[in-house]
C-alpha cells in the first residue's frame, strides 16, 4: 500500500484544523457573553491547541493560510480573555494581565486591517485600556504602559487610536484621564466588566462573519461556495461522505 503523501495529509489537518479552530471560537465568544467558561470549551479548548502544534510538525509548503492564522489568533487571544477576571489580592504568578491580552488583540487588528472596522477596533482597544488602568496601575504598571503606547508605522491609524484614546479616557481620572476624582465604586458602576464583554462578543462574532468558512462547515450544511446544492451533493457522493 502507498504511503500518504505528506502534503495531502497537511491539507487535510489544515482542514480538520479550521473546522475544530470556528467551533471552538463560537463556543468560547459565548462562554465570554456568558462570563462563565465550562468544561466543554475547555476540551475543545485543549484539542484545538494539541491539533495545532501536531500540524505545526508537518513539512507544510509554507507559511499557515492567512484565514486560518487569523481564526487561531482570535481563539488563543479569546480563550485568554476568557480566563481573564480582576487580579485582586490573588496569587499573580501565572496572571496575565490585560494589557498584555489587549496588546494582542490590537496587533490581531492590525495584522488584519482589511477585514476590520478601524472605529470599532480602537473603540474596543479603548475600552480595554479603561479596565487595565483601573486593575494594573499599580500591580502591572510596565504592561500597562505598553499598551498605552501602543503605535503602528501609519500615521493615520494612529490618528484613528489617538482619538478613540482621548475620547475614552475623557471619563477618567487622572493621572491618565482628564475627569474630575471619582471612587473606584463610582469607576467600577461607569465601567462595568459586562460592558467591555458584550463589546468584545460583538467585535468578534462580526468579525468571525467576514472571515473563509471552513470546507467541512460548507459540506455539513450541503452546499459549498460556488456551487448549487446539487453539485455538492455530486461532490458528496462521489467522495463517498
Amino acid at each position: 500500500m502507498a504511503e500518504p503523501n505528506p502534503a495531502f495529509h497537511a491539507t487535510v489537518d489544515l482542514m480538520m484544523l479550521d473546522y475544530l479552530v470556528c467551533l471552538c471560537i463560537s463556543g468560547i465568544i459565548e462562554a465570554i457573553r456568558q462570563a462563565r467558561p465550562t468544561e466543554d470549551i475547555e476540551w475543545s479548548a485543549l484539542l484545538v491547541e494539541q491539533f495545532h502544534r501536531q500540524l505545526l510538525g508537518h513539512r507544510l509548503e509554507g507559511p499557515l493560510p492567512w484565514d486560518l492564522d487569523i481564526k487561531l489568533r482570535i481563539f488563543y487571544l479569546s480563550n485568554q480573555f476568557l480566563h481573564w477576571d480582576p487580579p485582586k489580592d490573588r496569587d499573580l504568578g501565572h496572571f496575565v494581565p490585560l494589557s498584555d491580552i489587549a496588546v494582542q488583540f490590537m496587533d490581531l487588528c492590525h495584522f488584519a486591517v482589511a477585514r476590520v472596522s478601524r472605529r470599532r477596533w480602537f473603540d474596543l482597544g479603548a475600552h480595554f485600556m479603561v479596565h487595565a488602568i483601573l486593575e494594573e496601575q499599580v500591580r502591572f504598571p510596565d504592561q500597562l504602559h505598553r499598551f498605552c503606547d501602543w503605535r503602528t508605522n501609519d500615521s493615520e491609524l494612529d490618528i484613528w487610536w489617538e482619538v478613540s484614546r482621548t475620547m475614552f479616557l475623557e471619563y477618567m481620572p487622572p493621572p491618565f484621564g482628564t475627569a474630575g476624582p471619582m471612587s473606584r465604586e463610582e469607576l467600577d458602576e461607569a465601567w462595568p466588566l459586562q460592558w467591555l464583554q458584550e463589546r468584545y462578543v460583538d467585535f468578534f462574532e462580526d468579525l468571525m462573519e467576514v472571515l473563509d468558512v471552513p470546507l467541512l462547515f460548507q459540506l455539513e450544511r450541503g452546499q459549498l461556495e460556488g456551487l448549487t446544492r446539487e453539485e455538492t451533493q455530486w461532490i458528496r457522493n462521489y467522495c463517498g461522505i
